[in-house]
């Protein structure tokens, strides 16, 4: 630091020492108020304005109101999610309850079917078997006779009980024969018959 004017280097020791104090001093205050200065620089680039932080606190209070809001919309949806899993899981178990009662009822068609073909089938056999019996010439249905008569009435079913009226001419000797329970051997002699 420069002498001051009016003071002269040399002079006495204790105007030297107070004049070697204040220049300490001032030299310390000068050091304060640089730092002073450079605090003062980093608030300003570290810190915000009273508005702006107003500003983003009443943002946060917004935020805060609508994340309250959203989590009550997913409490609501949720509980909607739920009551949804409960009904798919109830309609699951009647789907399946309705799917057994439909492969049931499909078994018992099936089976019914088979029924109904099988007896089907003994119709056709019986038919074929009259119509083996009935056509074609004389001779030729006393050589199939055995043969028809063995394929077609095998089992029968009861007994037939004849309707005199329904029933005209030789085949109404054929159901009489049929129901009074006679052997089979004079049954052809009875087809061939024609009355005179």
């Amino acid at each position: 630091m420069a002498t001051p004017v009016g003071w002269s280097p040399g002079g006495s020791g204790s105007v030297c020492l107070a004049f070697d104090q204040l220049r300490d001093v001032i030299e310390s205050q000068e050091e304060l108020i640089q730092q002073l200065r450079n605090v003062m620089v980093l608030q300003d680039e570290n810190f915000v304005s009273k508005e702006e932080f107003q500003a983003v606190e009443k943002k946060l209070v917004e935020e805060k109101a609508a994340h309250a809001k959203t989590k009550v919309l997913l409490a609501k949806e949720e509980e909607k999610l739920q009551f949804a899993l409960g009904e798919v899981e109830v309609l699951s178990k009647q789907l399946e309850k309705e799917k057994l009662a439909f492969e049931k009822a499909l078994s018992n068609v099936k089976s019914r079917a088979l029924q109904e073909s099988s007896k089907k089938d003994q119709l056709i056999t019986k038919c074929n078997g009259i119509t083996c019996l009935t056509s074609g010439s004389r001779r030729s249905r006393r050589t199939t006779w055995p043969r028809c008569w063995t394929r077609s009435i095998r089992k029968p079913r009861g007994r037939v009980r004849p309707a005199a009226a329904s029933v005209p001419g030789k085949n109404k000797m054929v159901v009489s024969f049929l129901s009074s329970g006679c052997n089979a051997q004079p049954l052809p002699s009875l087809l061939w018959w024609s009355p005179s």
